[in-house]
């Protein structure tokens, strides 16, 4: 898998994405994405506004094939965080799609959003989620997310607040150039190795 930031190009694959989500969720009896919020162009709009901003991006295979997308940025909504929280380094997950042929790729996609994060300098991964979706609040807090609280909000349907400390690589990468004998453990990313090539670029726009 290669991760990479989407371009205008990639509007009509999210849309699709999304729907492909919507249609799923709806045979299970939840309602989240069943309507464009607020509406089809304004959620067009915010999509383009974050792909411009170079804040989603795209998962695909090593095939060209669109697996996952997902969205991250450093806006902190004050409808919904506390001006404390605010003031914390902190980003924002938004709109996790991953394609039902890949499902359980979103484990790695959070993780990938998580040292991302942290490579710049933050200390939360924050996400707001759909109110009503109990299995996803469960999924999220599965996956090392803590529950901060739960907004009634009539006008925003995604008041479920959830965080989750951001990966500190550099020390991770300190405790492993310490270590004393290289160690082969099992692990459920193997597939997913090209997640740390897209991370270089990364790496080398902070360290230089």
């Amino acid at each position: 898998m290669i991760v990479e930031q989407a371009t205008i190009a990639d509007l009509p694959v999210i849309l699709a994405m999304r729907q492909e989500a919507s249609d799923w969720l709806g045979k299970k009896g939840i309602r989240q994405w069943a309507v464009a919020w607020p509406n089809p162009e304004q959620q067009s709009e915010r999509i383009l506004s974050s792909i411009r901003s170079g804040e989603t991006w795209m998962i695909r295979t090593d095939d060209g094939d669109n697996a996952a997308t997902v969205a991250l940025d450093s806006f902190s909504d004050p409808q919904l965080w506390t001006p404390e929280e605010q003031a914390e380094p902190a980003m924002y997950l938004h709109r996790l799609i991953v394609r039902r042929k890949y499902s359980g790729l979103g484990d790695d996609v959070i993780d990938w959003a998580c040292t991302r994060a942290g490579q710049l300098g933050n200390h939360w991964v924050r996400i707001d989620v759909w109110t009503d979706n109990v299995g996803l609040h469960r999924y999220y807090e599965n996956r090392g997310f803590k529950h901060v609280r739960t907004l009634d909000l009539a006008h925003y349907p995604s008041g479920a607040l959830f965080q989750r400390p951001a990966t500190n690589w550099r020390a991770e990468a300190e405790s492993r150039a310490i270590a004393e004998k290289p160690q082969t453990l099992p692990t459920r990313r193997g597939r997913f190795e090209s997640f740390e090539r897209a991370l270089w670029p990364v790496l080398h726009t902070v360290t230089t």
